[in-house]
């Protein structure tokens, strides 16, 4: 095999049009303690996979992924190294992804055209891992939670950790200024140039740190909340443009000279309200978009923007699967006979690939007979 990734859904999203992909999700849970049973469920999946290819692939060579696959089969050392509940393992036939996931599902193997992700999706999901960004008027930090861990993020040199470090030699605000005077003191003069100097320096210093955490978003993929004083998230807000900011979960409280543990603590009821009332935030954020045109529940309908980056997020029902695919030059067209692509599959990798979010809920919370529901950056018109 070329290359073994794990758990890197940025690299795969690179690589999601040089299909087609098999993806295999074994339940590892109920096999942990027995590689042998392992080996011989992961030796069926392959199984199902060849059949799938043949179904809908005619044309495609399946030698490459057996040997891909086959190869794992008696590599002990693979085997050992991914005992979680779930394993998730993809490939094109030259690159092999491996996602270890966290809560069990049921077998499945699917082969599409664009690598089918939507099972690690659901399980990052499930987990709510998260970024946080504490965010002071003039100082930030960032924190992560993973895996039921929370911890501080250690900031490069060149992060704008302070306006200061930032700035530096630009900040417009500081002392006020004043005029000593034998007679009346120290005259002071100009509060209110001051102030709006300060608000010019928070603003510019915000637009630094809204660049360097989009930057950092990208990298992690996770969902962003934002700590801090209403006033102070008001203005980052204005001038965030990171998708993965929530606009829904927030922490309206200053993290100035609060503890690790505490930092944690308040964090935990926006995890609550992400677990109990994620599908109730979804709907409420796709009527809202309906109401002002940004709305679309035909997953055909999606298929341009989505292609042109104009989905800000893909409600998906679970499980949905639509008979379709999206236009591409790269991956071997099949034959009229042969089994089309989950088009639903599709969308998610091509929203993800351009920064969308992805949001799985039951498909009897979706307001309408659909597999998905889009909401759209800017209006259609």
């Amino acid at each position: 095999m070329e290359t073994m990734v794990k758990n890197d859904l940025t690299q795969l999203m690179q690589q999601r049009d040089d299909g087609p992909f098999i993806a295999i999700y074994g339940n590892t849970a109920v096999v942990m303690n027995d590689l042998n049973r392992r080996r011989l469920q992961f030796k069926q999946l392959i199984n199902d996979a060849e059949t799938q290819m043949a179904h809908h692939f005619p044309k495609t060579d399946f030698a490459p992924y057996q040997q891909q696959l086959t190869q794992l089969i008696d590599d002990n050392a693979f085997w050992l190294q991914h005992t979680g509940p779930q394993t998730g393992i993809i490939t094109n036939g030259r690159d092999l992804h491996v996602f270890d996931l966290q809560y069990p599902t049921e077998n499945q193997v699917i082969v599409n055209s664009m690598p089918a992700i939507r099972p690690v999706l659901a399980d990052r999901q499930h987990q709510f891992d998260f970024d946080l960004l504490a965010l002071n008027e003039d100082s930030m930090a960032l924190y992560a939670q993973r895996d039921g861990r929370f911890i501080e993020i250690e900031l490069p040199a060149d992060a704008p950790r302070t306006l200061t470090e930032a700035l530096g030699t630009e900040k417009r605000g500081g002392d006020l200024n004043f005029n000593a005077s034998p007679v009346h003191g120290a005259n002071y003069h100009g509060h209110n140039a001051k102030a709006e100097e300060r608000d010019i320096d928070q603003r510019n210093y915000y637009q630094q740190v809204a660049t360097y955490v989009q930057a950092y978003s990208q990298r992690t993929q996770r969902p962003l909340i934002l700590m801090g004083l209403p006033h102070n998230q008001a203005v980052f807000r204005a001038i965030n443009k990171n998708p993965y900011l929530s606009q829904h979960l927030m922490i309206d409280k200053s993290p100035s000279n609060l503890t690790l543990g505490a930092m944690q603590t308040a964090t935990e009821p926006v995890q609550t309200k992400w677990h109990t009332q994620l599908a109730d935030i979804m709907m409420e954020r796709y009527d809202q978009a309906q109401s002002r045109q940004l709305a679309i529940d035909d997953p055909f309908d999606m298929i341009k923007p989505a292609l042109s980056g104009r989905i800000d997020t893909l409600i998906v029902a679970a499980d949905a699967n639509v008979a379709g695919g999206l236009p591409t030059t790269t991956v071997e067209q099949p034959d009229p006979v042969a089994a089309p692509d989950n088009l639903i599959d599709d969308l998610v990798d091509v929203v993800m690939a351009m920064n969308g979010q992805i949001r799985i809920i039951p498909a009897d919370r979706m307001p309408v007979e659909t597999a998905t529901l889009a909401i759209m950056r800017y209006c259609l018109n």
